[in-house]
């Protein structure tokens, strides 16, 4: 039965779900070390929630700006000196110029909206030209979802309704590597975080932080995609 407090459109699920950034987590220390290696410029973290990243890049050099979807979120993340600003990605643009940052980090934000083509033209327009998008999303083919689907067993972060995870995109390296082409990005690099060869309900790569060393040598297989692409060039 589906009661009033129910969210009935992907936007009302977004704003009332609380999501929180595990810097333990390997995606994130895997996106650590690829910003290393990155020159020191402006950022843009998309789904920015309290400025934890953010805070951290900019400790180290970068400026910093980030959109969220709570505003209270974003409230803390502007007093924590982050330039953040609401926006609601299945309804509205960047509130930012064309061209205005170096690298923008999209971590587990495609996956929650229903026209990627759109936030995907927009991050497009905001990086600029020889730039990067850091991109992170759940892998619909990971080791443990392919047993899923050959068992009969529904796939693990997809969802038919909004009681889940909120996750109404589902995609595959090969996938995500043809989009990101279609909107003018170049893949400079795909990793993954961790295989899940035994089920996440079991083990996971913060309690067991060696397993990070299984998305290096399978990233096909990994729990998540991790994806370093550039911006094209334009003359």
């Amino acid at each position: 039965m589906v009661t009033t407090s129910t969210p009935r459109t992907i936007s009302e699920y977004n704003s009332a779900t609380s999501f929180t950034c595990e810097l333990r987590e390997s995606r994130l220390k895997k996106c650590a070390r690829i910003i290393d290696l990155l020159p020191v410029g402006r950022m843009l973290d998309i789904g920015c929630s309290t400025g934890d990243w953010a805070a951290h890049w900019q400790s180290k050099g970068w400026q910093c700006a980030g959109v969220d979807i709570d505003r209270a979120h974003v409230e803390v993340a502007c007093d924590r000196g982050i330039d953040a600003k609401y926006c609601d990605l299945n309804r509205d643009p960047l509130p930012f110029e064309d061209q205005s940052f170096d690298l923008v980090f999209a971590g587990e934000v495609i996956e929650h909206l229903i026209d990627t083509d759109a936030f995907l033209k927009e991050l497009n327009r905001c990086v600029r030209s020889g730039g990067s998008l850091l991109i992170t999303t759940p892998n619909l083919t990971s080791f443990e979802n392919r047993l899923r689907i050959v068992l009969g067993i529904y796939p693990i972060w997809v969802n038919y309704n909004l009681a889940g995870s909120g996750h109404v995109r589902a995609y595959t390296p090969g996938a995500l590597k043809k989009q990101l082409r279609g909107h003018g990005f170049r893949i400079v690099l795909h990793k993954g975080n961790w295989v899940p060869f035994i089920p996440q309900h079991f083990v996971n790569d913060i309690d067991v932080p060696w397993l990070a060393i299984t998305g290096d040598v399978f990233p096909s297989l990994a729990m998540d995609i991790i994806m370093l692409a550039e911006r094209e060039r334009r003359v």
